[in-house]
Formats: structure tokens, sequence, C-alpha cells
């Protein structure tokens, strides 16, 4: 049986040049990681683009998505490299198209180039082998530790992911996916004006990421709900935990058309929204 590496650039494949960390298109941690190792581990490798992961477009998605329809009943896991940036992006993504898939599918990168020997590249590269070779049957994303796709939310400036909390609708999806729905992102912060804000027509829904509570400042939503209200956007907050208080200002925010969006991360909140902003519909994956 073999593994699938899927390589899309980022740290783990790039070089630091003149203390300048670049792309470098023919780097391939997984030979490299099976010489360091003296690995016998079949590896099938391919090199689908070389970017720093901040540069992302919905094309390199489209991209990750047409090489995961494959047929993979051959494989015993697949794991994607990625840069760390938007790692949380993408795995939400993959979380939500490969729910159903019967091997692991791992996502990882490095916090520096796999030259420096304090990169964690090549042990995380060593846990997403382990991940397969043990059959842990889920989408994981590692980095350092070993999180749930489907949880994990953006690093901090050193490179330190956390999770949210798993989201209570699995969202499932087949081969009928379009990726022409746009989402608008707003991340809360106090004194925040919405009145700079302004909607191209193309926006099928905005998501409001509230502070940890999820709560926002009500007479400052009033203001982007009635925006909102205008293009006939849905507005979503997000950051609810059904396990927690709801606050009297994300009542009243529900009670005048903010729809709650309670266990679920950005990113994960992001990806449903793009998929599921025009239609209320489930698909399911067909893969084995």
């Amino acid at each position: 049986m073999k593994i699938k590496v899927i390589l899309t650039g980022g740290t783990v494949g790039s070089e630091k040049v003149n203390g300048v960390v670049k792309n470098n298109k023919d780097s391939n941690i997984a030979s490299m990681w099976k010489e360091k190792f003296n690995s016998n581990i079949d590896f099938d490798v391919v090199n689908l683009y070389s970017i720093l992961s901040e540069n992302i477009k919905i094309k390199n998605i489209e991209m990750i998505f047409a090489e995961l329809i494959k047929d993979y009943s051959d494989y015993k896991g697949i794991i994607i490299t990625h840069g760390s940036d938007t790692l949380s992006y993408t795995s939400a993504f993959v979380s939500i198209f490969c729910k159903d898939y019967k091997i692991p599918v791992v996502l990882t990168g490095a916090d520096k180039v796999l030259s420096d020997p304090t990169s964690n590249g090549y042990s995380n590269f060593t846990t997403s082998v382990e991940l397969i070779m043990d059959n842990r049957v889920g989408v994981w994303t590692v980095f350092d530790s070993i999180f749930s796709a489907d949880t994990v939310m953006e690093a901090d400036y050193s490179d330190k992911f956390r999770t949210g909390n798993s989201p209570l609708t699995v969202t499932k999806c087949s081969k009928n996916i379009t990726f022409n729905n746009k989402v608008a992102i707003i991340k809360m912060y106090p004194f925040i004006d919405f009145s700079m804000i302004n909607f191209a027509d193309n926006i099928k829904a905005c998501l409001l990421v509230g502070y940890h509570s999820g709560t926002a400042d009500e007479n400052a939503v009033d203001i982007l709900l009635s925006k909102c209200k205008e293009k006939n956007i849905p507005l979503y907050l997000q950051g609810l935990n059904k396990e927690s208080t709801l606050y009297d200002s994300s009542n009243n925010l529900q009670d005048k058309g903010v729809n709650l969006v309670y266990n679920s991360t950005p990113e994960y909140s992001c990806w449903k929204r793009m998929f599921y902003s025009t239609a209320k519909c489930r698909f399911r994956s067909n893969k084995t």
C-alpha cells in the first residue's frame, strides 16, 4: 500500500536565501524524509503547486479538490503539505470534503525550512506517517500536535495552533462543489465602524467573527445588519459555544435577524457558508 503525498509549497517546501524564505518548487519532503530515516515506505508524490500559503487563491483549492476526488482505494492514506499561514483554512475545507474517507487524510507543514535543524517539518511528517500506518481514519492537522482538522484555528505569531469546538452539524459534500460563492469575513474589534463597509453585489454571506464569548457591539452591528439587508446578504455571528451562557447582546442581535453560529471555527464557518449560502442542501461523499 502506498501513501499519497500532495505538495503545495509553504515553508516545508522552501529554502532560506540571504535570510529570506523562498519557495523551492523542487523540494520534496517525502523523498528527503525517506532518505533521512532510511524508510522503505512507498510514497506517491505529486507536486501540485508551489506557493507561500499566504498567496493562496480559490484556484489552488480547486486543484486540491481535483486531486482529492481521484480513486484512493489502493492507498493507505493521504498527506497534504501546506504553509502554516492558511493551513487552518485548507484544513477546514479538506475536513468537509474528506469527512467520509475510509483512509486517514493528514495536513501538515513546518515552522522553519527543512535545512534548519530546529525545524519541526520532519517530526510533523513523521507523525503524519504514523497516523496513516496506525490507520487513524479521519482528517487531521499535524503541527507539533495532532488536531482534528475541522477544529484547528489559525496559528499565533509563534506558529502555535489552537482548536475550537467541533461543529455541531457536520457538513458533507460530494464532487458537486462550486467555488463561486463569496463570503465576507469581518473580525470584531472595539470601536469598529461598519459604516466604512461596502459589499459587492456577488457577496453571498457575511461572517462576523465575534469576541471569545460569541458577542459583538450591538449598536455597531446594527449598521452592518442594515447594510446586509440592503443587499439581501445573510449575516452570521461566529464564536458561540453551545455549552456556555448566551449573552443579552447576542440574543438581541438574533432577534434583529443575525444568525448565530455555535461550535464552529471561523475557518469551518467560512467554508460552510461558501458551499451553502445559496442553498440549504446536504451532499454525501461516495469516496472509499
